[in-house]
């Protein structure tokens, strides 16, 4: 049972370490993004990670206010960058999704995020860089995972 614990508490701290080194990445990296606001670039990246969404289900991915997000919405709207249909499955609301123009403005966005870590990446040894790419192919397995279909 102690082991248990020592390795619940083990995986417990190294999930802290990875979501808050996850997150200082990302802000490093959008610190030098000039195409598209933080909160653009959460939307659009939301919507591509979602595909067409409520306004109410993006407020809650994006742990804002319904009238927040439909700001957000609205303003990415008159820009080109996301529209609005309405949902096959409820005709009072509507689904919000990427535009050809968001689609292209969110990947150069994140063209200007990879080339401001690839200054810092230059700088690691080789053997670190092959550390990094097989970490991110482990964290796209946790963005994967089925956890009804995983054992605990």
């Amino acid at each position: 049972m102690l082991d248990y614990v020592i390795a619940t508490t083990a995986l417990t701290q190294l999930g802290v370490d990875v979501v808050v080194a996850a997150a200082r990445l990302t802000r490093l990296a959008s610190r030098d993004v000039s195409a598209l606001p933080h909160a653009a670039m959460r939307l659009l990246g939301r919507l591509d990670e979602l595909g067409p969404t409520r306004i109410s289900d993006l407020a809650k991915a994006d742990r804002c206010s319904q009238p927040t997000m439909s700001n957000l919405v609205q303003r990415q709207e008159e820009s080109g960058w996301v529209r609005r249909e309405p949902d096959p499955a409820d005709s009072r609301a509507s689904l919000i999704s990427l535009t050809d123009a968001g689609r292209a403005e969110l990947d150069r966005a994140r063209q200007e995020a990879g080339t401001a870590i690839a200054a810092r990446l230059r700088h690691l040894p080789s053997t670190d860089l092959a550390t990094l790419e097989a970490a991110v192919t482990v964290m796209h397995s946790i963005l994967t995972l089925d956890l009804e279909d995983t054992p605990r």
